[in-house]
């Protein structure tokens, strides 16, 4: 019961915590991952994105100071064989929702410069339409949540 009130603890400070790019039409929301132990090199990011125009957003890239580089990848299963892609350039779709989440789609950040610890947070910068960024918060979350979130 403790882990579930942490978690809505949680989500109700991401609800008042969005990110925002171009005038409050592309919404990044509720960005998270989960601490890391010393030495490890990479962990996955989620976070929601909402377009809220009539406009295709295109994601050319991502940076973190937390890492040396960061990519969308998109998770597929054949044959029982889940792999990972790299998309290079990520297409948001007008009036859509985009869910990065846990056994999904995610952003990858690799080659780690430190361990993230719970309660902190860092900022991934993503560039849109190869001009505008947005630099989006990302709450570090305690390890032994991950088994609410991953069945």
């Amino acid at each position: 019961m403790t882990n579930f009130k942490y978690i809505y603890f949680l989500l109700f400070i991401f609800l008042f915590d969005i990110t925002k790019a171009d005038n409050r039409n592309l919404v990044f929301h509720g960005a998270y991952t989960f601490e890391t132990f010393s030495g490890q090199k990479s962990c996955a990011v989620y976070v929601s994105i909402f377009n809220n125009t009539e406009k295709i957003f295109t994601i050319n890239s991502l940076e973190s100071e937390v890492s040396g580089r960061a990519e969308i990848h998109k998770v597929s299963l054949k044959d029982d064989i889940v792999s990972m892609k790299k998309i290079e350039n990520f297409n948001v779709p007008p009036k859509e929702q985009i869910f990065f989440q846990p056994g999904g789609n995610h952003i990858m950040l690799m080659d780690l410069k430190k361990e993230l610890t719970d309660g902190s947070y860092f900022f991934i910068n993503f560039k849109i339409n190869n001009k505008k960024e947005s630099k989006v918060k990302v709450m570090v979350l305690n390890k032994k949540l991950r088994e609410n979130f991953i069945e």
